[in-house]
């Protein structure tokens, strides 16, 4: 716990860059994931079964993905909410009068802050789950950000209307 606070801290010194068109094809599917997000770096990935994870970075700015074949029963984006947020929402670290819930037509949004205490020194981390039923599959995307500023408000937003799943790019 205490060398991921100091990663946090670490990662803190560095800035948001600017959101910049990314995209994605999910293996063994005939589909992918696009969105407007800082120049991903450390990226990686994992495949299991017809389950797939993506996870990568840019400086305080972190995404990651989840792809899987449906855990409990229904297919819309608000059975993936009902399996996927309870489980998430049992972090302790969760600021609980941060979390706002906003179902959608393209996905179900949940904006929370994670606080932690760094030999004390307060650290806040917004993180936004979007919940998504799509082919078959439920997607679990993740966007989080060290210290947002105002500045960083732009990141999120672009990043809310830009993200789409649809057929693989021709």
């Amino acid at each position: 716990m205490k060398r991921i606070l100091v990663l946090l801290l670490l990662i803190c010194a560095c800035g948001a860059a600017w959101a910049e068109p990314a995209r994605f094809e999910i293996p063994s599917t005939e589909w992918g994931i696009s969105f407007d997000a800082p120049p991903l770096s450390q990226k990686q990935d994992r495949r299991n079964g017809g389950n797939y994870a993506f996870r990568a970075n840019s400086g305080r700015f972190n995404l990651s993905f989840f792809v899987e074949t449906p855990q409990g029963p229904g297919a819309t984006h608000d059975d993936t909410f009902r399996y996927y947020w309870p489980q998430a929402s049992r972090n302790q670290m969760i600021d609980k009068a941060s979390v706002k819930i906003a179902p959608g037509a393209s996905y179900v949004r949940v904006q929370y802050d994670i606080l932690a205490d760094l030999g004390g020194r307060k650290l806040r981390m917004r993180n936004v789950n979007y919940y998504i039923a799509y082919a078959g599959k439920w997607v679990d995307v993740h966007i989080s950000m060290v210290e947002p500023g105002a500045e960083d408000e732009q990141v999120f937003t672009e990043f809310d209307n830009s993200l789409r799943l649809g057929p693989r790019a021709s």
